[in-house]
């Protein structure tokens, strides 16, 4: 006796299989260090009230306060940070971010204008000294810049500048 089960089976089989496929794919948590959007544009108004302002009329121009990196280009970049930094055997990498400003004359994409560069740090490998004073603490290691490992430069700068 045949029975006519076949197209619930396969409606069953297709549901599990995708259910299993998607579950194959980890869930990536944000660091913690993430804030809402909310934050970040009272973090934006507030730049733009206490410095934005001051800079631009000392300038006597709206100068760039935001940029521009591809996620492809940052992800390059981390990679060539951690294999450079395993050569120097560094450990505790990370990124340190600078406010830089092109010169006005040479060959640079936006001349007079404001850019940020990416630099490579990593923790010191020898303990600092002790903090002199009434009580004396070891201080922890910081985050060095890295020599030898070159900085990430010219994303793209808001010109004019995007609101978040």
């Amino acid at each position: 006796m045949k029975t006519k089960n076949t197209p619930f089976l396969t409606v069953v089989l297709t549901f599990l299989s995708a259910c299993l496929f998607s579950a194959c794919e980890p869930t990536i948590d944000p660091p913690t260090q993430t804030i809402t959007g909310e934050e970040a544009n009272m973090l934006e108004e507030n730049f733009k009230q206490t410095r934005s302002t001051v800079l631009n009329q000392a300038l006597g121009f709206e100068d760039t306060r935001d940029f521009w990196f591809s996620i492809d280009t940052l992800k390059q970049y981390i990679a060539y940070v951690e294999q450079q930094g395993k050569k120097m055997d560094k450990t505790d990498l990370g990124i340190r971010i600078y406010f830089g400003a092109y010169p006005t004359q040479g060959n640079y994409p936006d001349p007079g204008y404001a850019t940020v560069f990416l630099v490579p740090t990593a923790k010191e490998s020898v303990e600092t000294p002790v903090q002199k004073g009434f009580l004396p603490i070891q201080q922890p290691p910081e985050n060095q810049n890295i020599d030898g490992i070159d900085p990430l430069n010219y994303g793209g700068g808001g010109r004019p500048p995007n609101d978040f």
